[in-house]
C-alpha cells in the first residue's frame, strides 16, 4: 500500500518508520527545507521509550535517564519528590530526558534514503475513488492509498477535512531554551520544577552538559515580552530582564540560571489547545500528532502522544484490509485516551498556580505521595502500555 505522510515531526517520522517496517511504500513530505530539529527539551515516558524501541530507534545515549521529579514552591519548600524507578519497573522501560532535536534526528536517520522530501508544501488534496492525490506548491503531485496529516497544529490536512478550526491560546506561554550553563543546575537525572502565583519554572538536563529550562507566565495574544510581577510588559529593557524581575528572587538554582542566559537564548511558545474533533479523519485520510491534539507543554505528554499515534497507525495498517475501516479503528482506539488527557491538560492550564500550590502543600504535609497518580496518568493516556490491540477494534468497527 502507498502511504503519504505530510509533516516530518515525531508523529510523521514515527508513523513512517512503523509502516515501512510493515512492508508499505511510504514517503514523507515536509514543507521546510530541512529537518525541524530545533525545539525544547522533552520527557520520554515509558510508553515513549518503549514505542521507540519497537520502531527500531536506538535510545542508548539519547539524553539522560530520568530518576526523579522534584517539585517545590518558589521559596524552595518541597511539594513532592516522585522517584521513578518503580515506574520503570512497572512498565519495563525507562523515562528519558532529551532534546527534541536529538530525538527527531535519530528517528529520521533510520529512514531509508529517498523517503523524506523537503521543500514540499501541500496546497491541495483531492479524494478520488480508491486514492488520494496531494498537490504541492512546487507543481509536484503524488497519489496514494492513505494520507496521514502529521503537519502540526496549523495542519493543512486538518483544514481540508474539517475547515478552519485553529488551536486556541490558553492564556499562558513558555519562555524556554536549551543552553550549556557554566554551573551545575539540574542534577544528573532529575527534573526540578518551581511553582508560584507568579508563574512556573522548570529545568532538566538533556545530555552533553546541556540544560532545558522553561519559564511559564500568563500571556495574551500579541505580547512579545513576559509580564513583570505587576503584570506589565513594557518596563524591562529585555526579555531576560523581565524574567529576572518576575523570577529572580526564587530559590536556587533559578537565579543562577537567569544569570547564565541571554535574550538570544530565549524562544517564546504560547500554549495552545485544540478543540476535540468528533472524527480524526475521513475516508482514506487521517490526522496524527499536533494536527489532531495539540497539548500544552505543562502536561509533558506531547511527544509521547505523537509516538502513540505513530505506533497505533503502524499496528492498524500492518495487516491486509480495507484502509478506511483500519483508519476508523485507529481513531476509535486512540481518541478516548487522548480525550481524557486533553481534559486533564485543560484543567491544569486553567487552575491558578496558587491553587495548585495550596493543594500540593496540604497533601505534602500529610505525607501523601504523588507517585501513584503519576503512574496512573502515564498509563491512562497510553494505548501502548495497556496493549490496546487494534485487531480487537477492527472486528467491531
Amino acid at each position: 500500500m502507498k502511504v503519504v505522510v505530510i509533516g516530518a515531526g515525531v508523529a510523521g517520522v514515527g508513523a513512517a518508520l512503523g509502516l515501512l517496517d510493515a512492508g508499505h511504500d511510504v514517503e514523507i513530505y515536509e514543507q521546510a527545507g530541512e529537518l525541524r530539529a530545533a525545539g525544547n527539551g522533552v520527557i520520554l515516558w515509558p510508553n515513549g521509550t518503549g514505542i521507540l524501541r519497537e520502531l527500531g530507534v536506538d535510545i542508548d545515549g539519547l539524553g539522560v535517564r530520568m530518576d526523579m521529579i522534584d517539585s517545590r514552591t518558589d521559596d524552595g519548600y518541597s511539594l513532592a519528590r516522585i522517584r521513578l524507578a518503580s515506574v520503570a519497573r512497572r512498565y519495563g522501560s525507562p523515562s528519558v530526558l532529551a532534546a527534541r532535536g536529538d530525538l527527531l534526528r535519530r528517528m529520521a536517520d533510520r529512514l531509508p534514503e529517498g523517503r523524506l522530501h523537503f521543500g514540499r508544501r501541500c496546497v491541495g488534496i483531492a479524494e478520488e475513488g480508491d486514492g488520494v492525490t496531494v498537490v504541492f506548491a512546487e507543481g509536484h503531485s503524488v497519489t496514494c492509498d492513505v494520507l496521514i496529516g502529521a503537519d502540526g497544529h496549523r495542519s493543512v490536512v486538518r483544514r481540508h477535512l474539517f475547515g478552519e478550526r485553529p488551536a486556541e491560546y490558553t492564556g499562558w506561554a513558555s519562555w524556554h531554551g536549551i543552553t550549556k550553563p557554566p554551573i551545575e543546575l539540574a542534577g544528573s537525572h532529575h527534573v526540578q520544577s518551581f511553582f508560584s502565583s507568579d508563574g512556573v519554572c522548570g529545568l532538566h538536563p538533556v545530555g552533553d552538559g546541556r540544560v532545558h529550562w522553561v519559564f511559564e507566565t500568563p500571556w495574551a495574544d500579541g505580547e512579545a515580552a513576559p509580564r513583570d510581577v505587576d503584570g506589565r510588559t513594557d518596563r524591562a529593557p529585555s526579555t531576560v530582564d523581565a524574567l529576572r524581575s518576575r523570577f529572580g528572587g526564587w530559590a536556587s538554582p533559578v537565579p543562577e540560571l537567569l544569570d547564565s542566559i541571554q535574550d538570544e537564548d530565549i524562544t517564546l511558545f504560547p500554549h495552545i489547545l485544540h478543540g476535540l474533533l468528533p472524527r480524526w479523519g475521513v475516508g482514506r485520510i487521517t490526522l496524527a500528532g499536533d494536527a489532531v491534539h495539540a497539548i500544552p507543554p505543562r502536561a509533558a505528554m506531547g511527544v509521547n502522544q505523537a509516538l502513540e499515534d505513530a505506533w497505533m497507525l503502524s499496528r492498524v495498517l500492518a495487516e491486509p484490509g480495507d484502509p478506511v475501516r483500519q483508519l476508523l479503528a485507529y481513531e476509535s482506539v486512540r481518541r478516548p485516551r487522548v480525550e481524557r488527557l486533553v481534559a486533564r491538560a485543560l484543567r491544569m492550564e486553567r487552575l491558578q498556580s496558587r491553587t495548585l500550590i495550596k493543594a500540593a502543600v496540604w497533601l505534602a504535609k500529610r505525607g501523601l505521595t504523588f507517585a501513584g497518580p503519576g503512574q496512573l496518568a502515564i498509563g491512562a493516556s497510553s494505548n501502548y502500555l495497556n496493549r490496546d490491540l487494534p485487531t480487537s477494534q477492527l472486528r467491531s468497527v
